[in-house]
């Protein structure tokens, strides 16, 4: 049986029989097969297991605009609120993904990242080491020193030119996608992310996603 479904309309005085096509469930699953041919065929073929649901596991130093502070002006492109913070960095991963994704010929259409996996840090913020002793420690603050827009290092309070590195590790980020992959597909995508964050976003790594 034809998967589609027909049926005939009569147009003004005209005898035309117009045929209009109607996708069922059955075809647009088979569409969106088709539609991610082209992710397969750029990743190559593949190795190691297949997965719809990869995780990306990765250390890193947040960018300024990933922490936030609300008892004095935030300073050089944190946000105002926590919940203002979340959904940048939110936004910011989603993004990375979906270019990565695309890189390869795909359509983003049903690539989702779980939200809320990497959260906000609640930050003091100044330029340097030297400035340590000087912001008044606030809970749920913590004194850093933020380096070319990322936050890097964790004051040592109340000392003067004393701080030590700081950043998160084994942070993960969850993807659900509408076809499953194999691993080696993933890492390749994965290297992309890594260059669209550390590019776009301001993430500082350590190490490989």
């Amino acid at each position: 049986r034809s998967p589609y479904k027909t049926r005939e309309m009569q147009i003004s005085h005209q005898s035309a029989v117009f045929l209009l096509i109607y996708p069922t469930p059955t075809t647009v699953t088979m569409l969106i097969a088709l539609a991610l041919v082209p992710l397969a065929l750029a990743c190559g073929p593949g190795t190691g297991t297949l997965t719809m649901t990869p995780t990306m596991k990765f250390t890193y130093s947040p960018p300024r605009g990933w922490t936030y502070n609300t008892v004095a002006n935030a300073k050089g492109g944190q946000q105002l609120s926590k919940e203002a913070a979340q959904k940048r960095i939110n936004s910011d991963i989603q993004e990375a993904v979906n270019k990565a994704v695309a890189s390869f010929g795909y359509s983003t259409s049903g690539v989702i990242v779980k939200p809320d996996t990497i959260t906000p840090d609640p930050a003091a913020l100044v330029d340097t080491s030297a400035d340590c002793d000087k912001p008044p420690v606030v809970e749920p603050y913590t004194v850093y020193v933020a380096n070319d827009q990322a936050v890097t290092d964790a004051c040592v309070v109340p000392i003067a030119n004393k701080a030590t590195p700081f950043y998160h590790e084994d942070k993960t980020i969850l993807i659900t996608s509408p076809i499953a992959l194999y691993t080696s597909n993933w890492e390749s995508i994965a290297q992309m992310v890594w260059a669209s964050l550390s590019a776009d976003a301001g993430v500082r790594f350590k190490g490989p996603i």
